[in-house]
């Protein structure tokens, strides 16, 4: 415990900044897979639930801190190919977990607006026609960039049953816009805001501080104008320099442009306490909702790290099911993208075509992994881990628990949860990297990005 303990509050005291934690294991730890299919991951021929992760790899540019797997290199029968392709996907994918119910589905990108509403009518065919039972509190997700919010695509999303938009804004600031790559004025987000919010009542705004030639009143000026558009949820994520990114670059090149990360907690603080002002709630590190208590911001996270499995469709999407989880070779440097995306084109679909590169999780990982997460979220339940496990979550997680007490990131164990202090949403995502077990990130370390 006490290891565990000094190395929390090493990286506490020196205000460590880490990236934002969104699974566990990441797709840096998996290696290719041998003689494992579809059908022994997923013909179980069960009704439980499942989510569907759907990739769209293209993008309009290539905004400074942007790590994901897109291209902006792409044609309009490229785009449709890779729709033919991922309808391929879903129609494969139903004949072994058809029978499951869907509780979420979510269009990440990329910029999944990119596509017109053909092609999404085209994808949702697809969904509807192989799974059959689609709950009716499924919550139907799709992210965007204000430069694709129009109008006629955002009536066609509803009508499609879309309930959840997600759009990444990232700064208010036109000067700050124009640094991050982004190539259309402010005035353009403001428009599609209102679109948004005239059709949808749940959706969700991305914003970043911490940007290049960003101040604090300018970053307050952006907050304060995305709180006075009412979005439901909104999403604060502070900058990164993440390998492969143009901002990890400038940021070598040109520090005196871009706040150190103390600075970066300091606006953290300053935003927990305005978006509680201002009747928001805090559901992790980075997103602030005003649904009610017992609602999720983000269904398919929350059920994801809950350990429903998750179908993913596309060239860079992750699946995964129990102790399963696997994807394609994915790729993150702008010269193999394209190759990556055409490999996926060319892909045969078979039982083992789909199932290439991934990690298969022992018992130990797959406790881990159900802490780890839902320790982010605020949702580690004795009862639940039990109900997966079998096990008792006190007796196997007791140092780790006895050292986030000692350093109140929790409060005292009681009534069979574990909540987040003030201090532990602040340092819950870097608590969350110093939890990865040894093996991972050792994985992680030999990754080599393609």
């Amino acid at each position: 415990m006490q290891q565990i303990a000094d190395s929390i509050r090493h990286s506490i005291s020196n205000n460590h900044l880490k990236s934002y934690v969104y699974s566990y294991p990441s797709k840096r730890s998996y290696k290719h897979l041998h003689n494992i299919g579809i059908t022994e991951i997923w013909s179980t021929g069960d009704h439980g639930p499942v989510s569907i992760y759907i990739h769209i790899p293209f993008c309009r540019y290539r905004c400074t801190y942007c790590t994901l797997f897109l291209t902006t290199q792409h044609t309009e029968d490229i785009i449709q190919n890779y729709v033919d392709k991922i309808c391929d996907q879903i129609k494969y994918y139903a004949k072994y977990a058809g029978t499951k119910t869907v509780v979420s589905v979510y269009f990440g990108g990329g910029t999944p607006t990119i596509l017109n509403e053909k092609q999404f009518g085209q994808v949702f065919s697809s969904i509807q026609h192989g799974f059959l039972d689609i709950a009716p509190s499924a919550e139907l997700c799709v992210e965007g960039s204000p430069d694709s919010m129009s109008e006629e695509l955002l009536d066609f999303l509803k009508s499609q049953g879309v309930n959840r938009i997600s759009m990444g804004i990232q700064t208010m600031d036109s000067a700050e816009l124009k640094a991050c790559g982004r190539p259309y004025p402010v005035s353009t987000t403001f428009s599609a805001v209102d679109n948004i919010r005239k059709r949808f009542g749940n959706f969700n705004l991305d914003l970043i501080y911490g940007l290049s030639g960003q101040t604090y009143e300018s970053w307050d000026d952006s907050l304060r104008r995305i709180v006075s558009s009412g979005p439901m949820t909104i999403s604060l994520y502070p900058a990164v320099g993440r390998p492969l990114t143009g901002i990890h670059k400038q940021q070598r090149l040109h520090p005196e442009r871009y706040i150190d990360d103390q600075n970066k907690y300091a606006i953290y603080d300053s935003n927990v306490e305005f978006m509680q002002m201002n009747g928001y709630r805090q559901e992790s590190f980075t997103r602030f909702t005003r649904l009610p208590e017992n609602t999720s911001a983000y269904s398919q996270e929350t059920s994801d790290f809950l350990g429903v499995p998750m179908i993913g469709i596309g060239a860079g999407a992750r699946s995964y099911n129990g102790k399963y989880h696997y994807s394609f070779d994915y790729a993150v440097d702008l010269k193999e993208v394209g190759k990556a995306i055409e490999d996926y084109l060319n892909l045969e679909i078979t039982e083992h075509s789909m199932v290439r590169y991934g990690i298969v999780l022992d018992a130990y990982e797959m406790r881990l992994r159900y802490f780890i997460l839902n320790l982010t979220l605020n949702q580690i339940s004795g009862t639940y881990y039990s109900s997966l496990f079998g096990r008792n979550l006190y007796s196997d997680f007791s140092e780790v628990i006895d050292a986030l007490e000692a350093e109140e990131c929790i409060q005292p164990p009681s009534k069979d949860k574990i909540r987040l202090t003030k201090k532990g949403y602040k340092y819950s995502n870097l608590v969350a990297h110093h939890l990865f077990s040894k093996h991972v990130k050792i994985m992680e370390e030999r990754y080599v990005p393609r």
